[in-house]
């Protein structure tokens, strides 16, 4: 890449440090298939997560619309989002019941019987569904509220924590209410190993968004994103996005927990050329076409900038917005409104405040500040606030807690025991301010539950 191109990009790459978190779960237990903090944990995804989350599965419920009982519409990301506020049930625990049940996560062409039993309530193995319990909403609300009354009245049921039983010929001593819960939905060893594997496979995580991984004495290094090892592909694509020391080194068996991913190929901003002659801005892990090619000089860029790709690479970047004479600064740029100390990061028409000079620092260090009136800045519209980067480890000085940063969250670790296990050097711990801390909202507890 041309020395130009790759000055600006380096300027804009601390921000990029992409996300996600899963990681190798323990052998299967029969007697302890999840935990009561997970099971109940409400809070866990937001409506924006649950989305992103469909996004990346194969089915279609990302764009799927039902309808409630009062008979409004509502989309399956709203019916998975407010039935587990209502019963205080975790919404990951109904994303994995619906493909333990249905397929439903990873089924691309579902048929509506699937929709109609999503969860199978009402609807035995042994036959004789109870149309009172029939569609995808009815579904969902129905299976967290009997999951919630199966923690808040477990002795009135056939399985209860402290008890042996002999399910499919195996003995086995249930530890914790939700795994009776779960036994009393589905009476058998198969079913839980179903939802036991797909819980780990989605959600069985121990290193949080933004993971450096490498395998003790091998040199490649990957990125843990939305279940995947993508390998980072080059030295420098690493050192232009990544901080050494920050890598956690694991087993092999830990990495192979985790499917292959789209490797990191290339520096942010990048521009890629297809077969056809359409070019691409690579922008995270997505690539946004020029509507125009003409549009490339008004940014600066040339042609010695584009690198041609063959088309089957360009495939495994999920399609964005064209990039026309309209969009505002789709490679992103800082700005200060006048006359004030705001700052906001610019990117494709959106303004995000950046509301400490330590969170300035940790992303933008060296990126030039724009001036613009507030009446400039009201073309853009408003955006969450940028956070620290998702893998930072960070504490306050008052309050010893230890938070690890993932997804915009502050994921806090109690447990010293929990902080040893999963590697990490105390040296990159940082001390931030509280208004610092306190701009990235309160996200799971990591507890080493894996």
């Amino acid at each position: 890449m041309p020395q130009k191109v790759l000055a600006i990009f380096l300027i804009f790459f601390s921000f990029f440090l992409i996300i996600t978190r899963v990681a190798k779960a323990a052998d299967f237990d029969p007697s302890y298939l999840i935990s009561d903090t997970e099971l109940t944990d409400y809070n866990s995804l937001d409506q924006n997560d649950i989305q992103s989350f469909l996004n990346h599965r194969a089915g279609t419920l990302k764009n799927y619309l039902t309808v409630d009982k009062e008979g409004n519409f509502k989309t399956a990301v709203q019916t998975f989002f407010e039935t587990s506020r209502q019963w205080m049930i975790n919404p990951k625990y109904l994303l994995v019941l619906v493909q333990k049940e249905e397929s439903l996560l990873d089924d691309p062409n579902p048929s509506q019987g699937q929709y109609d039993w999503a969860t199978g309530y009402g609807c035995p193995d042994s036959g004789g569904c109870d149309d009172r319990w029939k569609g995808f909403y009815r579904q969902v609300n129905s299976a967290a509220a009997q999951t919630r009354y199966y923690m808040d009245h477990i002795n009135e049921f056939s399985f209860q924590p402290g008890n042996t039983y002999t399910i499919d010929d195996k003995q086995v001593t249930i530890r914790n209410t939700s795994t009776a819960g779960l036994y009393n939905y589905t009476p058998h060893l198969h079913g839980n190993l179903n939802f036991w594997n797909l819980w780990n496979q989605y959600f069985g995580m121990k290193w949080p968004d933004g993971t450096l991984m490498q395998v003790d004495g091998q040199d490649k290094i990957y990125l843990i994103q939305d279940g995947k090892r993508r390998e980072i592909a080059s030295k420098a694509i690493f050192i232009s996005r990544f901080d050494p020391n920050k890598i956690v080194t694991v087993d092999e068996s830990d990495l192979d927990s985790y499917t292959e991913g789209v490797p990191i190929k290339y520096l942010n901003f990048s521009l890629l050329q297809n077969s056809a002659g359409d070019i691409f801005m690579i922008v995270d892990d997505g690539k946004r076409k020029f509507s125009d090619p003409a549009l490339l000089v008004k940014m600066g860029f040339n042609e010695d900038d584009i690198t041609k790709v063959p088309d089957s690479e360009l495939a495994l970047y999920a399609d964005g917005a064209d990039i026309t004479q309209y969009s505002l600064y789709p490679a992103g740029i800082l700005a200060q409104q006048t006359g004030t100390k705001n700052l906001f990061y610019l990117l494709s028409g959106e303004k995000r405040p950046i509301l400490t000079p330590e969170i300035l620092k940790a992303n933008f260090t060296g990126l030039p500040i724009k001036k613009m009136t507030a009446i400039e800045l009201d073309r853009f519209m408003p955006g969450n606030p940028v956070t620290l980067p998702d893998g930072w480890l960070v504490k306050t000085k008052k309050v010893n807690t230890i938070y690890v940063i993932a997804d915009g969250k502050r994921l806090p670790i109690y447990s010293s025991a929990v902080f040893a296990k999963m590697k990490y050097d105390k040296k990159n711990i940082k001390i931030v301010s509280d208004d610092t801390l306190n701009v990235q909202p309160l996200g799971q507890i990591i507890t080493g539950d894996w």
